[in-house]
């Protein structure tokens, strides 16, 4: 008997645990990939709670790896995630019977093993060809295997292969290189895809003219955290042809190269010249090794030694002098050629196998006597003429930025690129800049065209102005009347705001001059200004008449109003739109003629956009929303204004609220007649109540759009 109670207890606890397991099951939110480097990737799967470790299986050719996750749903999106990677090729989410199941499409052979990450299980994925010393437990390796048969049609994903029908086989991949270079593959269909290549200030623009992507294929690569010079890489489709867009920061050089059978672009970072002036660099010296131990022995005897020993032509000015006593062992003749210049205050010059010793002053002298002699023949040389059609320049913005004299020469003005003997002309029908020069100017003019002249990026900047106003407002308040009369007359009450009357002097909708015919106004007023309703009830009697009127007024009103003026401009131009009206006035003048003017009341955008390098826009925003305050007596318009002047910086295609005005306007009057308004609940009649709540509030929002970013986004 008491087995048997163990065993229910057992059962018991089972079932509960089961129950609490599947009550507590969680969902699988997101899924990213990162990439290190073109043979390892790493699936990041996160779960809102309850991160279940998988179990895991490999089937297909190419192979796919399913893993299996128990009591586990499925959040996401979208189940489908395609890559064009020459690793990874897509990932599919599938949800049955409680359990969830992601299959990993791979392009080559290749080796996994999980690992949990907090609220994340991580798939490291490497290729068979680069594989690392793992030592986790988990591990797998992902072949050819036999075909697992699994009863649920449902969960059974198919395998994805590079052949898929739509694919162009243009792919990119980033990784960081040695030196902090950042390293972009671009996957070309063939090896003799025909592309160009732009470099601009910060971005590296590379064209594929008879090449075009599907939607899918386009990406956007966000690689800031590998500490290179390189942003972002955007892989884009522009009609007929597809743009791969590497956008930079800071000083850097480009190179391609073509590695197996794919092109990678090397982005190198500039050192900084003036941080690198300071540093003083470790020389390599690779001499023959020397021995040399004299004490007080000429300079020009151990010169004329370590020529011997080194086989170069050592050459010694006559002002090189003195003894100096050196031991060296085993020292590279270079470095001990140095250490002698160096104690000496020597230096040299080097043309071929012949070394020149002199001392520093002297060579310094004799360099900056060969400029000058340079410059001058430079300057009487002839000068030639060369003409510079802008494309995307304006050639009064481009004289302006080089600080251009146009018409005569510059006389020796040191802050333009001219020479004294130069000048410039412009023609703005053709947007032609024309040069007079010397030939070292010509070449950097030609230079500095090439880099300015360059296409500006567009940026949409939409501005959204919403107003909403609520009003409320509620009166009540009575009119009392009392009339004695000494004529007999049939006694009669009336009731309504329109008593009936067989009077001749009844006037209209007046309750006072209904069938009594009362001229005189209420003893009490206390009534409500153009009440909506009143309730007015009239007692005669035989000798007098009591009146009582109650009114009351009640008014609700919600507006809202929503304003977006949009603009396009170029990055770094500003640009403004209106849309309103001008309110004319008579303006007197001091000799009492009078004129017409004007005053706006618009709708203004005013805004100047600036793309930083990391993507983002800095605008210089304007906005203005007026209009004519209809209320206002005086003998000009007034007007009812709405602005913001900000500096602001938004990521691409993000909304920011850049200001608000909450205004609200709370009133509770009350006349009463002295004493009388007093009483409790009676009182009330010899009361006026007004209740007045108005509410405004203005936002304004600001979206930009950099109108060349598009593509779908895969964060690394």
């Amino acid at each position: 008997m008491k087995h048997i109670q163990a065993t229910v207890k057992l059962l018991s606890g089972l079932s509960l645990g089961l129950m609490l397991q599947t009550a507590w099951a969680g969902n699988i939110t997101d899924i990213k990939v990162t990439s290190l480097t073109d043979s390892k990737k790493i699936v990041k799967i996160k779960f809102d709670r309850d991160v279940v470790e998988p179990k895991g299986f490999v089937t297909g050719t190419p192979p796919t790896i399913a893993l299996d996750f128990g009591q586990t749903g499925i959040n996401l999106a979208q189940q489908d995630f395609q890559y064009n990677d020459s690793l990874l090729g897509k990932i599919l989410a599938a949800e049955s019977n409680g359990r969830a199941r992601l299959a990993i499409d791979l392009r080559s052979n290749s080796e996994y093993y999980t690992e949990r990450k907090g609220d994340e299980i991580w798939v490291y994925i490497t290729s068979k060809n680069a594989i690392p010393n793992i030592t986790e437990s988990v591990k797998t390796t992902a072949t050819n295997t036999s075909t697992i048969k699994n009863n649920n049609a449902s969960s059974q994903l198919s395998s994805n292969n590079s052949d898929d029908i739509g694919h162009s086989g243009v792919g990119i991949d980033f990784k960081k290189g040695n030196g902090g270079r950042g390293e972009v593959t671009l996957n070309l269909p063939t090896p003799n895809t025909r592309f160009n290549v732009q470099k601009n200030n910060d971005r590296l623009i590379i064209t594929l003219p008879d090449t075009s992507i599907n939607a899918a294929e386009q990406k956007k690569l966000d690689v800031t955290t590998f500490g290179t010079p390189v942003r972002f890489v955007n892989l884009t489709r522009n009609n007929a042809q597809t743009q791969l867009e590497i956008v930079t920061s800071g000083p850097w050089s480009y190179q391609n190269k073509l590695e197996n059978g794919r092109q990678v672009f090397h982005i190198l970072p500039q050192s900084n010249i003036a941080q690198a002036g300071l540093i003083k660099k470790n020389q390599n010296f690779k001499g023959t090794r020397v021995t040399l131990d004299f004490q007080d022995v000429e300079v020009r005897t151990i010169l004329q030694i370590l020529a011997k020993e080194s086989g170069m032509n050592i050459v010694a000015s006559d002002s090189v002098r003195g003894n100096m006593t050196i031991s060296l062992k085993d020292v590279p003749w270079d470095q001990a050629l140095q250490l002698v210049m160096d104690s000496r205050n020597l230096d040299k010059r080097q043309n071929g196998n012949i070394i020149k010793i002199a001392p520093r002053e002297e060579l310094i002298a004799q360099e900056k006597e060969e400029l000058t002699n340079a410059k001058e023949l430079e300057n009487l040389g002839p000068l030639l003429s060369q003409s510079f059609q802008l494309k995307y320049k304006s050639v009064e913005e481009f004289k302006t930025v080089l600080d251009i004299k146009t018409g005569s020469s510059n006389s020796g003005d040191t802050k333009s690129i001219l020479s004294a003997r130069g000048s410039a002309l412009i023609d703005p029908a053709t947007n032609t800049l024309i040069i007079n020069d010397v030939s070292s100017v010509i070449k950097k003019m030609q230079a500095l065209v090439e880099e300015l002249d360059v296409p500006s990026q567009q940026v949409m900047v939409e501005a959204r102005i919403v107003s909403a106003t609520t009003n409320f407002g509620r009166e009540l308040g009575v009119r009392w009347f009392g009339q004695h009369t000494s004529s007999s007359t049939k006694p009669s009450t009336g009731i309504g705001s329109a008593i009936p009357s067989s009077n001749t002097t009844t006037t209209g909708n007046n309750a006072w001059a209904g069938p009594m015919g009362f001229s005189n106004s209420p003893s009490v007023n206390l009534g409500v200004q153009a009440a909506t309703s009143s309730i007015a009830i009239v007692r005669q009697t035989l000798s007098g008449a009591l009146g009582l009127e109650l009114s009351a007024a009640e008014s609700e009103g919600k507006t809202k109003t929503i304003s977006s003026p949009r603009v396009l401009t170029q990055n770094g131009k500003k640009a403004e739109i209106k849309s309103g009206t001008e309110v004319p006035y008579q303006e007197a003048s001091s000799s009492g003629a009078t004129s017409v003017s004007f005053k706006e009341a618009v709708l203004g955008l005013t805004v100047t956009p600036r793309i930083t390098p990391d993507g983002n826009i800095i605008m210089d925003l304007d906005v203005t929303n007026d209009s004519v305050d209809s209320t206002c007596t005086a003998s000009e318009p007034c007007i009812k204004t709405n602005n913001l002047n900000s500096t602001v910086m938004v990521e691409n295609g993000g909304t920011i609220i850049v200001g608000g005005i909450y205004k609200q306007d709370l009133n509770n009057a009350t006349s009463k007649v002295p004493l009388l308004g007093d009483i409790p609940v009676l009182g009330n009649l010899f009361k006026y109540q007004k209740k007045v709540d108005n509410q405004e509030e203005l936002l304004i929002f600001i979206t930009p759009r950099i109108m060349s970013a598009t593509g779908s986004n895969l964060r690394y």
